[in-house]
């Protein structure tokens, strides 16, 4: 069975209208600890550090070709996917999940099917009123 690591970004909690986060993102890697220890040493051969941080990474120029390295043969040789979404749509498809489809279920309609969920949470998202800063 493939284990799949997974880290998020841009997580602030509760708070999905944070205007200086708007935007998490999560990745999901299928690789063991010897494949990342063996990939870590390979592009970063000076790092001590058990465990990579991008933020801190992306701060030196001299990281980026090692980064970009590391990316390319992660996507060549693993499998992996990367999600991003936007947190007040995120917001607005809890709203139709929980407010709106239990509605619709008590009248035997099904809003999950063929993504009826998604798409009414886009609509809302799309044709309703704005947030004001």
């Amino acid at each position: 069975m493939k284990c799949f690591r997974i880290d998020e970004g841009g997580y602030t909690g509760f708070d999905l209208l944070n205007a200086d986060q708007r935007f998490q993102g999560a990745s999901a890697v299928a690789i063991d600890n010897d494949e990342a220890e063996r990939l870590i040493r390979e592009h970063f051969p000076t790092l001590q550090a058990s465990e990579l941080k991008y933020r801190a990474l992306s701060r030196r120029p001299a990281n980026h070709p090692r980064l970009l390295g590391l990316l390319r043969d992660i996507h060549a040789h693993f499998d992996c996917t990367t999600s991003i979404v936007d947190k007040r749509y995120l917001l607005t498809l809890f709203f139709v999940d929980y407010g709106v489809e239990p509605y619709y279920y008590e009248r035997g309609f099904d809003l999950y099917a063929d993504g009826g969920n998604y798409a009414a949470a886009s609509l809302l998202y799309l044709t309703g009123p704005t947030p004001t800063r």
